[in-house]
């Protein structure tokens, strides 16, 4: 049971180290962010024109294309809805 706690809080410590941020990785540049609104532009104007083949493919309904076309380019908060 000791061995146990032991290995627990090790696993614990170390996943506490790698959530910490550096203040310089955690702040975004408007380059950077500008830079990202661009490519979620392409990629969605690219998503829109593929053909149905494809989407049924990768696993994605033409409607779910459709929604994520529909959304502006700064909506940067995950794929699904």
């Amino acid at each position: 049971m000791e061995r146990s706690l032991t290995c627990y809080q090790a696993i614990n410590h170390e996943s506490d180290e790698s959530q910490q941020v550096s203040p310089r990785s955690s702040k975004i540049t408007w380059r950077e962010r500008f830079y990202r609104w661009r490519q979620l532009r392409r990629e969605r104007h690219a998503l829109r024109h593929l053909n149905d083949d494809i989407l049924k493919d990768i696993g994605i309904s033409r409607e779910a294309v459709q929604r994520e076309a529909r959304r502006p380019f700064w909506d940067d908060h995950g794929w699904r809805r």
